[in-house]
């Protein structure tokens, strides 16, 4: 990295060890590993732990060390030599300027929402479309990034510890909202429409429907998207969700 830091500096960024040890943003994420409803890894380093989600998306506990940071950024060169995805979330908005100012990684935002009323909204849709769960026969069907295969290892454990809703019309899959993250009390929810269904209330209304399932198993329905995504900010607003809490998102620059 172009700037160096001290392991003192560092310690200084956080007010307590309980607070390096909080995950505010994305937790669904980190817990889903830990808790064993999806796949990916936990890596020990000498001052915290990195707790990485099958989509990419990881997740400091404790407090590192300057190695530590060195190690990370290892770590990610690592990944996206096996053509994988390493985006770290960074809470901590003094580390977070720490990582600006070195060159070779990006730093950008990432909102995260929650639901502001009891139930969802309910969006009609349009004639000639029908909601159906997701299912072995839907799957390959879904043609998107955002789909099951971003975030679940398998179709078959999807299956197994996930669930969806999509959005039909006749045999072609519009619009899909999914379990993207499951933790033992949230479900982090993912949503995508194809581009020729789009401005329909697709997405809303399948997002919905996933919220109310969610909230039937007593659990919380949450919502993330990157800062720039408006048409997402837009489809959460419509469902009911409101930003709660935002953060920065560090990965290795394009």
């Amino acid at each position: 990295m172009s700037k160096m830091i001290s392991d003192e500096q560092l310690y200084s960024f956080w007010d307590s060890k309980e607070q390096a040890e909080m995950i505010t943003c994305g937790a669904v994420y980190p817990e889903s590993v830990m808790q064993g409803y999806q796949q990916g890894e936990q890596i020990t380093l000498s001052g915290c732990r990195i707790v990485r989600h099958n989509c990419g998306f990881a997740f400091i506990f404790g407090i590192p060390t300057a190695r530590n940071l060195e190690q990370i950024i290892f770590l990610m060169h690592t990944a996206r030599e096996k053509g994988e995805r390493f985006v770290l979330f960074c809470e901590n908005e003094r580390l977070g300027r720490y990582f600006e100012m070195n060159s070779g990684v990006k730093v950008e935002k990432r909102y995260f929402f929650e639901l502001a009323q009891q139930s969802p909204s309910v969006t009609a849709l349009p004639q000639g479309f029908v909601i159906k769960p997701i299912e072995a026969s839907i799957l390959p069907r879904l043609d998107g990034r955002i789909k099951p295969s971003f975030s679940w290892e398998s179709d078959e454990s999807f299956l197994q510890k996930g669930v969806g809703f999509c959005a039909m019309y006749g045999d072609t899959p519009a619009a899909w909202a999914f379990s993207a993250a499951v933790s033992d009390r949230e479900i982090d929810i993912g949503v995508e429409t194809l581009e020729s269904f789009r401005g329909k209330g697709l997405a809303a209304a399948v997002a919905e429907k996933m919220a109310a399932y969610v909230l039937s198993i007593g659990k919380k329905p949450v919502w993330a998207c990157h800062a720039d995504n408006i048409a997402s900010q837009k489809t959460a607003a419509r469902a009911g969700f409101v930003k709660v809490r935002e953060c920065r998102t560090i990965r290795l620059e394009v």
